[in-house]
């Protein structure tokens, strides 16, 4: 075999194996010779040796009809001045690969090469199939670096990194030389400096920095740029609106240039990621939030206890307060003073932390009665309602319940501000204690004082609006008058058998009740 068709046979690539066909070529003194690649039966030069100018053509043009070599039936005529005298095509599995035309009159008839054109074309399909592996190859680790670099910008968390990174990713994507970044009147530059584009760089007479604030989408420019510090050749401007990001990268390599398309998807990833990042930050905002939330919750709840007991002197007291959100709006309170027992149960309007807050204020308050000389219902009802009347609390308003009970002299005074109607039950009678003024924080009125019995065996239920969100007053007055046990175990089988479902409780659910033995 001959030396030069077996180099042709051990090429390593295409382009070796084409630089060995021309030397195979030169070897037998033609001169004038076109190496075509095919491509869906359109013939391209790879390579010619003749100076007319040929761009494309026809494989049938060639003389190609499913033969390996034209030696018959003679000439073919391309354009005028170029004539083909002979060809060799390389096909494997029917499929042209590539076709070799003699432009020049020559007796030689290449027997060896047509002999061996078979290997040869296994060859080239070998190498083809290669080179696509390893075209496929280095675009897939185009993607992987793609999707690497994309992935490190949407997995920023903070902005000032954001746009930063995805300037490098341009320049990168783009083969860019230099650029700058600017967002939120933020800029961040590489290669060169701010005084650079405001006194060094100029587009259209325009120095770079004003040019630039005037673009509102993305633009290729590869003319009217000057300076006489660098060597511009072009200038690619990506607008992400929505976020209001502006990129500028100069000499633009990339083959993707000037591809709009392609930069608005990374300007989009950078949208991405900056919107990422601005909920991050929220988040992070939000739980910290949460937290000292939670934490003010746990402080205003301690003003206020869940659960009260007494039992002493023949008087068993228990009551609760359970808040349907984090923190409750009602306020319990009991306070044991010689032979008085003093008895506090207030609802503020509405719900959440203003109204804990008030209830606080109202802990507060019954704190003070301990050191009152005095410590009359009536006189808690107006010390209350000038507070809340003088902090001006838009609207806000207090039902409250105030009894002060004597455990020797049996009798209860007390004052009703707005609040739900108290039951006394003594044997099978019930009596209703209704209000008789404005819930507190409305209006300061003169507050009287009103004064009920109490028997033997007699018991006293205060509650807040709470509970009639699970039952009507007709059905609890059934129920306490069907009342068996403890007051602690009345209330809780009471909570139990009203509020089942616990996380989803409708209001705070507050009440006492007073037990009298003997």
């Amino acid at each position: 075999m001959n030396e030069k068709i077996f180099n042709i046979l051990l090429s390593e690539n295409i382009n070796s194996f084409i630089k060995n066909i021309q030397l195979y070529l030169d070897s037998l003194n033609i001169k004038k010779y076109i190496i075509w690649e095919i491509n869906n039966n359109i013939a391209i030069p790879y390579v010619k040796t003749i100076e007319e100018e040929i761009f494309f053509c026809d494989i049938t043009d060639l003389g190609y009809q499913n033969i390996v070599c034209s030696d018959e039936p003679g000439l073919f005529s391309l354009s005028e001045g170029v004539d083909i005298y002979k060809s060799l095509f390389l096909v494997h599995n029917e499929i042209l690969l590539m076709a070799i035309s003699i432009c020049e009159e020559t007796s030689l008839k290449c027997k060896e090469f047509y002999d061996v054109a078979e290997l040869l074309s296994t060859k080239l399909y070998e190498l083809r199939v290669n080179e696509s592996r390893t075209n496929m190859f280095i675009e897939y680790q185009k993607k992987i670096d793609f999707i690497k670099k994309a992935s490190d910008i949407l997995r920023s968390v903070e902005i000032e990194n954001i746009v930063p990174k995805s300037l490098s990713f341009f320049m990168d994507i783009f083969e860019s030389e230099a650029g700058v970044a600017i967002q939120n009147n933020e800029s961040y530059l590489i290669g060169f400096s701010k005084e650079d584009m405001d006194k060094h760089i100029f587009i259209d007479g325009i120095p770079m920095t004003d040019f630039i604030e005037t673009i509102n989408k993305t633009e290729y420019i590869d003319s009217g740029i000057s300076s006489e510090k660098f060597l511009i050749n072009n200038l690619f401007v990506v607008y992400e609106p929505k976020i209001g990001l502006k990129v500028a990268i100069f000499n633009v390599k990339s083959s993707f240039y000037p591809d709009k398309e392609f930069s608005e998807i990374i300007a989009h990833i950078t949208s991405i990621a900056v919107e990422n990042a601005i909920n991050h930050k929220n988040e992070v905002r939000l739980k910290l939030e949460e937290k000292e939330m939670n934490t003010t919750a746990d402080i205003l709840n301690r003003f206020v206890d869940k659960e009260i007991s007494f039992v002493d002197d023949g008087i068993q007291i228990f009551g609760v307060s359970y808040p349907a959100k984090q923190t409750g709006g009602d306020f319990l309170g009991i306070h044991r003073e010689n032979d008085n027992i003093i008895i506090c149960l207030a609802d503020v309007c509405g719900k959440g932390y203003s109204a804990a807050v008030i209830t606080v204020a109202i802990s507060t308050m019954f704190e003070q009665i301990k050191t009152q000389k005095t410590k009359t219902p009536s006189m808690f009802a107006e010390n209350l309602t000038k507070f809340l009347l003088d902090k001006r609390l838009e609207g806000r308003f207090v039902t409250i319940f105030i009894g002060v009970i004597s455990i020797k002299q049996k009798k209860m005074s007390y004052i009703s501000l707005g609040h739900e109607p108290v039951f006394i039950i003594n044997g099978d009678n019930v009596i209703k204690i209704s209000s008789e003024y404005m819930p507190s924080g409305i209006i300061l009125e003169e507050y009287i004082d009103s004064v009920v019995n109490l028997e033997n065996n007699s018991s006293i239920f205060i509650y807040s609006d709470g509970l009639i969100e699970y039952i009507d007053y007709n059905n609890l007055e059934k129920i306490l008058l069907l009342q068996q046990g403890d007051p602690e175990t009345f209330i809780k089988n009471l909570y139990d058998s009203l509020v089942t479902d616990k996380s989803n409780q409708m209001d705070d659910f507050t009440c006492i009740k007073i037990d009298m033995k003997g």
